[in-house]
């Protein structure tokens, strides 16, 4: 397995990963996210695409790669306003290869500064979210505050977490927002923040 940025070169290979009927936990073909007009992991694919494989400036995917085909993969965020990142999308056939695209993802957003992020998910799995996406070093670098709970299809109030987090979707699940952060003994530099 080989951990790497992703681009258009890795689409086809990555189509798999929109197969599944379940998305947060629910069947994305009854729990509709945007409408029984268009199936939603086709949309979710061509917009993954555009978004995170087009070279975009603030909007990248990691994943685990074996003999061509994607396995595992994380896409994210950076922001503009703060040097923070927003962890978007987690789409998954080999879960054991998680920490790894994570630590990936770290590693490249530490490197630029961005010692905090933000992630979204289902409510329910708030108690194994850490342990299933974490490696044992992520976990015992990166401490967690759950910023806010969002019922059931219901908008978010606050513009960059619904904009970015939620894609401005309904969605059918309560969802609750964490704000993960290197913790203070491990931030050995301050990214510069300064410009004259």
């Amino acid at each position: 397995m080989i951990v790497e940025r992703l681009t258009m070169a890795h689409a086809k290979g990555l189509k798999l990963l929109f197969s599944s009927e379940k998305y947060m936990g629910v069947n994305s073909n009854t729990e509709y996210f945007v409408g029984n007009e268009i199936k939603f992991n086709e949309l979710a694919y061509e917009v993954f695409c555009d978004t995170y494989l087009s070279s975009l400036n603030n909007f990248k995917a990691f994943g685990s790669v074996e003999d061509g085909v994607v396995t595992s993969l994380i896409s994210f965020y950076e922001a503009i306003d703060s040097p923070a990142w927003y962890w978007t999308q987690i789409r998954s056939k080999d879960h054991s290869a998680i920490p790894a695209v994570l630590d990936a993802a770290i590693a490249h957003n530490e490197a630029n500064g961005r010692l905090k992020f933000y992630s979204m998910f289902n409510a329910k799995y708030a108690k194994s979210y850490r342990r299933l996406s974490f490696s044992k070093n992520a976990q015992e670098r990166y401490g967690f505050i759950d910023e806010c709970i969002v019922p059931v299809k219901t908008k978010c109030i606050y513009q960059d977490y619904w904009q970015i987090l939620f894609n401005r979707t309904l969605v059918p699940v309560e969802s609750l927002v964490r704000c993960t952060y290197l913790k203070q003994e491990y931030r050995d530099t301050l990214p510069i923040a300064g410009n004259l």
